[in-house]
């Protein structure tokens, strides 16, 4: 077995620190605490091997290996499973696309699947690398969840000042293709949304679990990672209320502009309708037109036609409409 489906294996040892296994199965021939195996979901070896395995139930398994799955926690007589999400950092790809991360959690052993390259699974192990490692499975799942939070928070917050951005810019002066930028942000806060409220579900019945699993400060670490979340939901409730404040700002001066240009189209149109009826009605070719022989007819026509224009612009002055 390989890196060809294991993108990660470490493995603790009973008296020294982790050993990176660089994508080889842990073995019995070192005496171990703790061992951690992430694959790539989507690789018919993983599956191969996880079906191979008789001490993981098959129930286990297919979690393992769904093809889509929402944040949970579920409870096993030996282990328990979790599936999260992180934010997708993967190039040219929406950051709230959020990638699942499932994890069989046992006392000696955790293994890990993912669909995509998801960036916090390096984080976890990078440090595993260092010297404050975590050792404990309870130790692994916090850490995850926090480094999954710390991951979520940046975009949180580059969403709630794209949002500020754009309340500015719409105070100066709004723009109809600000409806597009507007969506945008909903589309995002819808989809993360979708993902942090049942994590945050997921984190809470974790703190359910008694016996080995979790130290009182893992479990200190798990409520933080869940006030995390509690205020990312929070953020996000309120970027989807002042999005609909602004679409309803943005249609009401778009709207605005519209029935200025209208009103100023109807004034116009109200202002050369007279004009257009008397050349309409001295075009017309028939006998008796008057000034049809006059050398001067076309001129006086023409002061005519300034008297009426005068006329109905004083008239729109004195009535405020122009």
């Amino acid at each position: 077995m390989n890196r060809e489906f294991v993108t990660h294996s470490f493995l603790l040892p009973e008296k020294n620190s982790w050993i990176n296994l660089d994508g080889k199965m842990p073995t019995d021939s070192i005496p171990y605490k703790l061992s951690w195996i992430h694959m790539e979901c989507d690789n018919i070896k993983t599956k191969e091997w996880l079906y191979a395995q008789d001490d993981i139930d098959e129930m286990v398994t297919d979690a393992l290996l769904a093809e889509d799955t929402r944040p949970r926690t579920t409870i096993y007589p030996d282990g328990y499973m979790i599936n999260l999400r992180g934010v997708n950092l993967n190039t040219e790809e929406d950051p709230h696309d959020m990638i699942s991360i499932r994890m069989y959690v046992q006392n000696k052993r955790i293994i890990s699947t993912s669909r995509k390259q998801l960036h916090a699974v390096d984080d976890l192990a990078a440090l595993l690398k260092t010297d404050d490692a975590p050792e404990t499975p309870g130790n692994i799942v916090a850490a995850v969840l926090e480094i999954l939070a710390d991951r979520a928070e940046s975009f949180i917050i580059e969403l709630k000042e794209s949002t500020y951005d754009l309340e500015y810019k719409i105070i100066d002066e709004a723009d109809i293709n600000q409806r597009r930028q507007i969506t945008e942000i909903r589309r995002a806060v819808i989809k993360f949304s979708r993902f942090f409220s049942p994590q945050r579900d997921a984190a809470i019945k974790l703190t359910t679990i008694k016996g080995s699993f979790f130290s009182v400060s893992d479990e200190q670490s798990v409520q933080e990672s869940i006030n995390k979340l509690n205020k990312f939901i929070e953020d996000l409730d309120s970027l989807d209320n002042r999005c609909y404040v602004l679409q309803d700002e943005v249609a009401a001066i778009t709207n605005d502009r519209i029935n200025k240009k209208m009103y100023y189209i109807s004034v116009m149109a109200t202002v050369f309708l007279p004009l257009s009826f008397l050349t309409g009605l001295l075009g017309v070719n028939l006998g008796g037109i008057p000034g049809a022989r006059d050398d001067m007819g076309f001129l006086k026509f023409i002061l005519v036609l300034l008297a009426v224009l005068a006329l109905q612009i004083i008239l729109l002055v004195k009535s405020k409409k122009l």
